[in-house]
């Protein structure tokens, strides 16, 4: 389904312009000369990132916003990197990474239980940085 956009196009009478005709702008809704609106963007953005170029495209054309696979990776890059969320509660401990030989330290966000970092070494100026 094509949505259609009409827009009021003006005549410049200036005998001396380049321009011979002006389309008028709708910079909240579409950039000039684009194919998609922000939103169909970023939607399509949205689930490229959920699922990645070739499902993603795979799953926009059976929800009727079709885009190839390039497209949708496209509109991954455009979108804004996600925000850093501030760590409150972090547990550090060491690993073996080869026992008795190769060591490491583990930072784990205790909020979340997930792995934030793995750091090479266990020394106390590695953690620091």
């Amino acid at each position: 389904m094509r949505g259609r956009l009409r827009v009021c196009r003006f005549y410049c009478r200036n005998v001396d312009c380049s321009r011979r005709t002006f389309a008028e702008r709708l910079p909240d809704l579409v950039k000039p000369h684009a194919r998609r609106t922000f939103r169909l963007a970023e939607a399509q953005g949205r689930v490229g990132v959920a699922l990645g170029g070739e499902a993603g495209a795979h799953l926009l054309r059976h929800l009727a916003m079709p885009a190839i696979a390039d497209t949708v990776l496209r509109l991954i890059r455009r979108l804004p990197p996600p925000e850093q969320d501030v760590r409150r509660i972090v547990g550090v401990d060491d690993w073996a990474l080869c026992k008795g030989r190769t060591y490491g330290t583990i930072v784990v966000d205790l909020e979340r239980r997930r792995v934030a970092d793995l750091l090479p070494g266990r020394t106390a100026a590695t953690v620091a940085g």
